[in-house]
């Protein structure tokens, strides 16, 4: 299970009012915690760290969705995390996305995820491109 992943959930048991999924705090955490140039992160790097969370897994491992369904499962968390001002999403295309972090995601994170839980899901991921 990565980092993000645990923390997003430890997150979710400490603030139940967040009004956030597993799977949208998974998605904020890793556009907060690990951006690409200009604080932006694009669609296949969310797909590939929701890829690994144990929340989208079988038991026993592996993912029982297709690489369309992981698509549409990102699609859907950007999008309710624009609807909550926590995001902007920019697209250019079906499958070119790219969002970037408001204001009002920051101070959520800030908020709601202390400082040393940040730097373990940063120090896992790194500023992996």
């Amino acid at each position: 299970m990565p980092m993000v992943e645990l923390v997003a959930k430890r997150t979710l048991e400490l603030n139940p009012d967040i009004g956030l999924e597993v799977v949208d705090l998974i998605v904020l955490l890793w556009m907060y915690t690990n951006p690409y140039d200009n604080n932006r992160r694009q669609l296949s790097s969310m797909r590939a760290v929701l890829k690994m969370s144990e929340t989208l897994q079988v038991p026993g491992g592996g993912l029982d969705v297709t690489e369309e369904e992981l698509t549409q499962i990102v699609l859907g968390s950007l999008q309710n995390l624009k609807n909550k001002g926590l995001v902007y999403i920019r697209s250019a295309g079906v499958h070119f996305v790219k969002g970037t972090l408001t204001e009002a995601g920051v101070d959520l994170v800030k908020r709601s995820v202390r400082t040393p839980l940040l730097r373990r899901v940063t120090a896992e991921f790194g500023n992996n491109p």
